[in-house]
């Protein structure tokens, strides 16, 4: 269904398509020809098109938890995406600096968790909340775009915002937390074994599932430090009376029970893969994305019975700097357009051994990025060779 068929001729162009993603694609095409050609009085040239996608994941990544994005520069990103055949907007909703979705009962995610009191020392308030209104919106504007929105909500790290809100949802509650106003991750972590946590995070579900008409939910589930569950009595307790080894058995345990919540609603979870495939559990779908570990991560997930999306950072983190001698806040490489090109989501191995490939996925982390102008720099023209990966 997402094949196509373009046939221009001196009468003019026929497009036939195996179903309604097929028919955007090719319609997408034509709007490059005549992008590219506008200039040439003789128009298009004729010829025939046949065309479809080597995988049927290609997704950029959004994150107005770090700077929040207002809707119509989203509905801007996804008019990019279509003219470049992206299918998938990923939106990290929730982070250390900032919450955006609203879910009732929960006042307190908009009046503390959806603000900080600056950015990196600026002195300049920030803050933001979609309403459920806005993001329904969204999904009907890229739906008519050939793009699923796909919604994340990062557990049971990377918490900062939540837990200036409600830090009783925490292994050691901190009253005086605040909302993070600068990079980086704390090892605070939402307690397992608390009623009320699995009390919100189902009542986040149940949000995501009115909004959002996709059946994915990104659980986020990266850089997770169990530093404090190990120290937490409730947790102590609740491993000893399992007969759990270790905290990373409680994290298996803590994602088996979210997964579960989120069958309830029909809906199902994928995870930045952090190379210890222990922790999933076959049929899930995770993201290689830390440096260096995309090739070796094949091999890990086909064996542990898990699906994987290739969105490794020196390809496809295009926050990252773009040319040499661009500022990378001390760390990070830089990412060519060149680099982004190189990307192979198979590494040269055999359709046998990569079937459980989905596809490709950039991300835009946006600590630095405060606003559109600022995004659509860093990901263009980077997007455009991770698009042609995928396709």
């Amino acid at each position: 269904k997402d094949a196509y068929r373009l046939s221009v001729t001196p009468q003019g162009a026929h497009l036939t398509s195996g179903g309604r993603e097929g028919r955007l694609y090719g319609q997408a095409t034509l709007r490059q020809l005549q992008d590219q050609l506008a200039a040439q009085p003789e128009g298009i040239p004729c010829g025939v098109i046949k065309d479809k996608p080597r995988y049927p994941w290609r997704g950029l990544m959004v994150d107005p938890a770090r700077h929040f994005i207002p809707l119509a520069d989203l509905k801007k990103f996804a008019d990019l995406m279509a003219y470049y055949k992206f299918n998938k907007l990923h939106l990290h909703l929730t982070d250390n600096q900032g919450w955006r979705l609203p879910v009732p009962g929960y006042p307190r995610l908009e009046s503390v968790a959806s603000k900080r009191a600056e950015t990196f020392g600026d002195g300049i308030p920030h803050g933001g909340m979609y309403t459920r209104e806005e993001l329904k919106e969204l999904v009907a504007y890229c739906a008519d775009r050939g793009i699923e929105v796909i919604p994340e909500i990062d557990v049971p790290g990377h918490n900062e915002a939540l837990a200036a809100a409600y830090p009783e949802f925490f292994c050691f509650p901190k009253p005086d937390m605040k909302v993070r106003t600068v990079a980086g991750n704390s090892k605070e972590l939402v307690c397992p074994q608390k009623p009320e946590v699995w009390k919100f995070y189902a009542a986040v579900f149940k949000e995501l599932k009115d909004i959002f008409p996709s059946k994915i939910v990104h659980l986020g589930g990266d850089e997770a430090p169990t530093e404090l569950w190990e120290k937490c009595p409730l947790c102590r307790q609740a491993r000893a009376g399992a007969g759990m080894k270790d905290e990373q058995e409680q994290m298996r345990d803590f994602f088996a029970r979210m997964t579960s919540l989120l069958a309830k609603n029909g809906q199902t979870p994928q995870f930045w893969y952090e190379g210890n495939a222990g922790i999933y559990h076959p049929g899930e779908t995770v993201y290689a994305w830390r440096q260096d570990q995309a090739r070796q991560s094949i091999d890990k997930t086909k064996k542990a019975g898990l699906n994987l999306i290739m969105a490794s950072n020196e390809y496809c983190y295009l926050d990252f700097p773009q040319i040499q001698g661009q500022y990378n806040w001390g760390w990070m490489r830089t990412t060519t357009l060149r680099k982004c090109y190189e990307l192979d989501p198979a590494f040269g191995k055999s359709p046998q051994e990569t079937g459980h490939v989905r596809g490709v996925h950039a991300a835009a982390w946006a600590e630095h990025l405060p606003d559109l102008n600022h995004l659509l720099y860093r990901v263009y023209p980077r997007a455009m060779a991770i698009a042609e990966a995928g396709w």
